[in-house]
């Protein structure tokens, strides 16, 4: 087992993410969804990794955040498409999320000119690289838990939860 960054990144983006402080949670986060989407598709490049890696973890990401399997395209931007633009990019080049994705929203979710979406997608968005295979030999400082629809789950060391 090994402590690497996306480990380190991943710590820090579920603290932020328990302080309540979205925004941080997916400063942190999106490092460490580049990283394992690299090791995923190593000779793709940054944008299309992102989004392949997104697109492969929606049912798990939509399912974790609604208790549904959501495929969403509206006015031609689709989820993975979302995030990486609306978040990731925006991030990256303006220290922000983009006023078109937000999410404060606790009662669902609604899209259209904004993706306003409940913060429990930042967890199915951490869930997706935790659990993903690619990073099966990180480990946590500490034991984490999380309720995901009523269940309790435990990250342990390893952040290949079990």
């Amino acid at each position: 087992m090994s402590t690497s960054s996306i480990s380190r990144r991943m710590e820090a983006s579920i603290a932020a993410y328990q302080h309540g402080d979205y925004e941080a949670a997916l400063i942190q986060y999106f490092p460490a969804l580049d990283k394992t989407a690299k090791r995923r598709r190593p000779k793709e490049g940054v944008g299309r990794r992102i989004k392949s890696f997104l697109d492969d973890e929606l049912d798990i990401i939509s399912h974790i955040a609604t208790q549904n399997i959501l495929r969403v395209v509206c006015d031609g931007v689709s989820f993975p498409e979302a995030i990486y633009k609306f978040g990731r990019t925006s991030i990256v080049h303006e220290g922000e999320l983009d006023e078109r994705l937000n999410f404060d929203n606790q009662k669902g979710l609604s899209i259209g000119n904004t993706w306003n979406l409940p913060p429990a997608f930042i967890i199915g968005l951490i869930v997706a690289v935790v659990i993903s295979p690619e990073n099966q030999n990180e480990e946590f400082s500490q034991q984490y838990g999380l309720t995901i629809h009523g269940e309790n789950v435990s990250a342990t060391k390893s952040t290949h939860l079990p």
